[in-house]
């Protein structure tokens, strides 16, 4: 199974690598962010439901929104009685596929397997529809498995789910050519996931992810570098275009305007 370079890094210098996923941290801030949202309540009305026992205050949600300790299944568990539906955000395969840490094939199939369904015997993605005013809440049939210009056309976190779970599979497969391929596309994808309510504030925390899992691949750290500056101001732009076919045209070219890359490439002379 291979291991990033932080990993062996960690192992190296003989220390144990920290039991907090960046990503775990990332899914439990989502997670209370869309009860805070959706289920019209503030952070002292979340506190007072939850942590109050005995009489006395655990402060656990205050070291939630911290980070400094992660939300169990069993805690989701409880809250969703309280907040109907709301453990489906924490659920979501993302936040899986962004943990920093070797993730199997099978296990990586098995992640994604309710979004995929197979039609002329081919593998395609089947996900609900995006729902964004700028690219008109058009629909999107299936498309197949590799086709990530459609996933990134989606601009939604289907989309970007699906990229990201084909760089972990080119991870697992040890297929360095497709994990370049994929994190370029990935980054594209990224403000897609990130103009979502629930991710534009913690869009940092969700680019650090990103980059932990492109960093797990040599030939990917030394080819590709993501912009962040380009990344940020895509996720915070009055709009952003993601769908070709709804881009103006360029008046010279006529060909429709292309969304700037938010990567560079290494060049070699």
């Amino acid at each position: 199974m291979r291991h990033s370079i932080k990993e062996r890094l960690y192992h190296l210098m003989k220390k144990r690598t920290p039991s907090k996923d960046e990503a775990e941290i990332l899914r439990n801030k989502v997670w209370l962010e869309n009860i805070l949202q959706n289920h019209g309540v503030g952070r002292k009305e979340l506190s007072r439901l939850i942590d109050m026992k005995g009489g006395e205050s655990t402060r656990t949600v205050s070291r939630w929104f911290q980070g400094t300790h992660a939300a169990k299944q069993k805690h989701v568990k409880e809250v969703a009685k309280i907040f109907e539906g709301s453990e489906l955000f924490y659920e979501l395969p993302v936040f899986r596929l962004l943990m920093n840490k070797p993730i199997r094939k099978a296990e990586l199939t098995k992640i994604v397997a309710p979004y995929i369904s197979k039609i002329a015997e081919l593998q395609c993605w089947v996900f609900p529809d995006p729902c964004h005013p700028e690219n008109k809440d058009l629909p999107f049939p299936p498309c197949f498995i590799n086709d990530t210009e459609t996933l990134i056309e989606r601009g939604d976190i289907y989309g970007f789910t699906a990229i990201i779970y084909l760089v972990r599979l080119a991870e697992a497969e040890r297929n360095a050519l497709n994990h370049m391929q994929y994190i370029q596309c990935a980054y594209r994808a990224l403000p897609g996931l990130c103009r979502h309510p629930l991710f534009a504030k913690y869009w940092e925390e969700t680019l650090i992810c990103l980059k932990n899992i492109h960093y797990r691949e040599m030939t990917s750290i030394l080819l590709v570098r993501p912009i962040d500056a380009i990344i940020e101001k895509q996720i915070f732009s009055p709009e952003h275009i993601t769908r070709r076919l709804l881009r103006p045209r360029d008046p010279e070219t006529h060909r429709f305007t292309e969304l700037e890359t938010p990567y560079e490439l290494a060049e070699f002379h």
